[in-house]
């Protein structure tokens, strides 16, 4: 096959995994604390056989947008949104994961839990539970969880776990809102929660279908590329197999 044909397949290739990730980000436009995933693209020499060198397209990465999204408040009494790069940890049938996504409400025992339904843990991995009776739920910016209990006093029930790494782009993103890593978390220096509001995704949905139209262009010209080169050795190969005269 000629050099051309393998050269624009491998540009496909990298239009596929961009659109895949592009359309998983304006999928979760409206998800609390997503980050938009970004492919990173480079090209690659290849000898071709006869001393000649050849470039490819290549997506070699992906990395996360960690810029922080939009705030919207909800007045909601277990919404919280981070200000920094921190995260809460989970505790999910794989083991402990850290989330940006705020959305928590109380399960059918009073636990504390992601809107999936999995525990949200303190500072020292518990799980944080609620007396039916609690009232004037606050949260504050340190995680501190205080109710005004049966007897009208203010008590704490648990505060809330909030972290920070080393390298949020080492971290795996697990589903669209949960991530997992080996890095050992740190006290949060920079981060605070918010209470009532929740971290919307940092996706633009604007933005990302106008790089959804550019994508399927690039795509529907190298399409039409190698159809035409297709053309053009079937053409070759006709001309070269006729008998001589």
């Amino acid at each position: 096959m000629d050099n051309s044909i393998y050269i624009a397949l491998s540009r496909q290739q990298t239009l596929f995994r961009d659109m895949e990730a592009t359309a998983n980000n304006i999928a979760n436009a409206n998800t609390p604390g997503y980050q938009a995933e970004k492919i990173m693209f480079t090209d690659y020499l290849s000898n071709d056989g006869n001393r000649r060198k050849i470039a490819f397209a290549q997506d070699i990465s992906s990395y996360r947008d960690t810029s922080t999204g939009p705030m919207k408040a909800t007045g909601a009494a277990f919404d919280v949104a981070i200000m920094g790069p921190g995260m809460i940890p989970i505790e999910t049938a794989g083991g402990q994961r850290y989330t940006r996504s705020g959305n928590f409400q109380l399960s059918n025992d009073g636990t504390l839990v992601t809107a999936t339904g999995q525990p949200v843990l303190g500072p020292d991995g518990q799980r944080i539970a609620l007396e039916p009776t609690d009232k004037d739920v606050k949260i504050g910016e340190n995680g501190l969880i205080t109710v005004r209990g049966i007897g009208g006093e203010i008590e704490e029930r648990g505060q809330i776990g909030l972290v920070e790494f080393a390298d949020p782009q080492a971290m795996t993103q697990i589903g669209d809102q949960m991530f997992e890593t080996a890095q050992l978390p740190q006290e949060p220096v920079e981060s605070r929660m918010l209470q009532g509001t929740l971290e919307m995704s940092n996706v633009s949905p604007v933005k990302e279908l106008v790089r959804v139209t550019e994508l399927s262009r690039s795509t529907s010209s190298t399409a039409k590329f190698i159809e035409v080169m297709y053309d053009l050795q079937r053409k070759t190969a006709s001309t070269y197999a006729q008998p001589s005269q």
